[in-house]
């Protein structure tokens, strides 16, 4: 599962149908990274079951 972050900004995405998910200018882990903020949205979709990862 890939974490993708905009370039300067501290929040991770792994879903990819979050509405914040960045689509160019971003940096990418495949896994989770160590530092930095979780996006809520991504949170929400993932403990509901929605989250295209």
């Amino acid at each position: 599962m890939a974490y993708r972050k905009r370039k300067g900004k501290d929040t991770w995405h792994w879903c990819r149908n979050c509405s914040n998910w960045p689509t160019s200018d971003y940096e990418e882990k495949p896994s989770k990274p160590a530092q930095g903020e979780l996006c809520n949205e991504c949170l929400s979709k993932d403990k509901a079951g929605t989250c295209t990862k």
